[in-house]
């Protein structure tokens, strides 16, 4: 079938009148019609993610639909009758809708729904799935990404994101079925009257907060005073039950940003990473003198944060310096505490900081580097539970962190606690959170880093990408800003490439990504994002002064993009 017989068919079988309209209102645009028509919204390892709207390349209640009677085929598969699934929802446009969609198909292919009532944030969906002893898991959101955009995050039953091999199942299924005429569904008053689909909420809530509350601990964070921001999404619900619960009794919410509002309108992206999402959170701090801003994205997976210096002006830590700090203070506190062990362990993503590498060498425990995505660090968990090893703490430099197994996601709540917890004990031995961060580079040496990002957009965007990609390995560096490439790392072949020639296998899996490492400790890593059309370049520098290292690190990115 062509991209406009798919078009045709869609107007005549589409009954919302929002998706109509959008139809309509596109008759005579071939552009806009290939852009919606011409090829489906990919099914990756983290679902699906894309911009709302009408046609197969966009989120609506008929891809979600289609996309969850393929998860129910791959579902009763492997695990037969007894399957059943967790459903979790955030702030976005059409989430609660999606949810519900998701609910009424589970339901209709005989699968057990536990479907959250309110917005919950992804981790505890995780919580949720591990707790319950689901099959799997769904959350309707889009993480940080723009307002027009939602998505459908999948879970395991370990409760964790699906992996590359399920998610190639379920795209098999997904692929031979129809969106009008191979989906079954249940009414939702139907569905809850047969006890198919059970809403869940309270109870599953305090178990997950008390959770979180004994591993973090509920003495007095004394004066501590901190601004949080939910950016119109999740965490708020996480974060006022467990601040107070934790001890922290300073803290004070972003008013224009309190309420759930899928439109963000303060916002051009709800992304804690970005200064700019962050604006009001910083402007707040000044005037109540707080000590940190913290911020969460819509589903509460990622956290950013922002510390007072000296003067009373705020800097935004990076998401390797937050991972820094964390590991320092939950290694330090076991230490004090007498209860380190050389079979703990911490795990990075190969893109994040080596500072990680030579603080838990420092403290003489194991650091894992996994690939880029964060299943990785919760598989290698599940992989090490049998041996005894304990897990401390896990991170990627894009503001990912998680501490416990509780819930085996990233947690961007959990990240905040601990942030707030760490700041308070480097306080008591007369340190703020700026000072314990310079006392690790004068120990283990200036490690700085940054990240660009490259967009591509339109329906060429994809193989843009490809082209860089395969220009690289077609033509290898020989050096960078004068700095010789030692080794080049191509991870889609496993193999790594001396000066000399000779070539090595790499121990991780297999992914679409190139690190060439340089003299003087330096490295980067150029790879195609997996939920976004964009190139994501990292660049990592290490060196015994900050301004020697800030010169590496311009000296490296500048030589590297002018090749590009």
């Amino acid at each position: 079938m062509t991209y406009q017989e798919t078009y045709l068919r869609w107007r005549a079988c589409v009954t919302e009148p929002d998706l109509l309209a959008e139809l309509e209102s596109i008759r005579d645009d071939d552009a806009q019609i290939q852009d919606r028509f011409l090829r489906d919204l990919p099914f990756g390892t983290a679902g699906l993610r894309g911009v709302i709207g009408a046609g197969i390349a966009r989120m609506n209640r008929y891809v979600v639909g289609r996309a969850t009677q393929g998860l129910a085929d791959y579902l009763t598969g492997v695990a037969g009758a007894g399957a059943s699934a967790v459903i979790a929802y955030d702030s976005r446009r059409f989430s609660f809708e999606f949810a519900r969609e998701t609910a009424c198909v589970l339901a209709a292919n005989g699968i057990r729904v536990y479907l959250f009532k309110q917005l919950t944030s992804v981790p505890e969906l995780s919580f949720a799935v591990r707790h319950l002893k689901a099959s799997g898991g769904v959350v309707i959101t889009a993480s940080h990404n723009p307002g027009q955009y939602n998505g459908y995050k999948v879970y395991a039953a370990y409760g964790g994101q699906l992996g590359p091999q399920e998610s190639l199942a379920v795209m098999a299924r997904i692929q031979k079925l129809d969106p009008f005429l191979d989906v079954k569904r249940i009414g939702y008053e139907e569905g809850t009257a047969k006890g198919q689909i059970l809403e869940i909420g309270e109870e599953i809530d305090r178990m997950y907060y008390d959770r979180m509350i004994r591993l973090c601990g509920a003495e007095s964070a004394g004066d501590l005073k901190v601004v949080y921001t939910p950016l119109h999404g999740s965490g708020l619900r996480t974060v006022e039950n467990v601040f107070p619960l934790a001890g922290i009794r300073n803290w004070y919410v972003v008013p224009e940003q309190r309420m759930p509002d899928g439109s963000f309108p303060t916002v051009a992206s709800p992304n804690p990473e970005d200064p700019k999402a962050m604006e009001m959170a910083i402007a707040l701090a000044g005037k109540m003198e707080a000590d940190l801003a913290i911020g969460t994205d819509p589903d509460a997976d990622r956290m950013g944060a922002a510390v007072r210096r000296p003067d009373g002006t705020y800097t935004m830590l990076t998401g390797n310096q937050i991972g820094c700090l964390l590991i320092h203070y939950l290694l330090e506190k076991r230490r004090q505490s007498g209860e380190l062990r050389a079979s703990d362990y911490i795990v990075k993503s190969f893109v994040s900081t080596r500072m990680a590498d030579a603080i838990a060498a420092h403290y003489g425990i194991h650091c894992h580097t996994v690939l880029t995505g964060f299943r990785f660090i919760s598989e290698l968990i599940v992989q090490k539970e049998p041996t005894g090893a304990e897990f401390i703490f896990g991170f990627e430099e894009s503001f990912g962190f998680l501490a416990g197994t509780f819930a085996l996601d990233k947690d961007g709540a959990l990240a905040a606690l601990l942030l707030c917890k760490a700041a308070q004990f480097f306080r008591a031995s007369g340190q703020s959170l700026t000072d314990a961060l310079e006392a690790l580079y004068r120990e283990h040496g200036y490690y700085l880093e940054s990240v660009k990002n490259i967009a591509f957009e339109g329906l060429d965007g994809m193989e843009k990408m490809k082209g860089i990609m395969e220009r690289l390995r077609a033509r290898p560096i020989d050096a960078i800003g004068g700095l010789p490439v030692r080794f080049t790392e191509d991870y889609r072949s496993r193999t790594r490439t001396g000066q000399d020639g000779i070539v090595s296998a790499l121990e991780l899996p297999s992914t679409d990504a190139i690190r060439l490492l340089l003299d003087s400790g330096a490295w980067l890593c150029i790879r195609p994002s997996g939920t976004e059309p964009k190139i994501k370049i990292y660049y990592a520098v290490s060196a015994s002064s900050r301004e020697a290292a800030e010169g590496l690190l311009k000296r490296i990115s500048t030589g590297f993009e002018q090749m590009i």
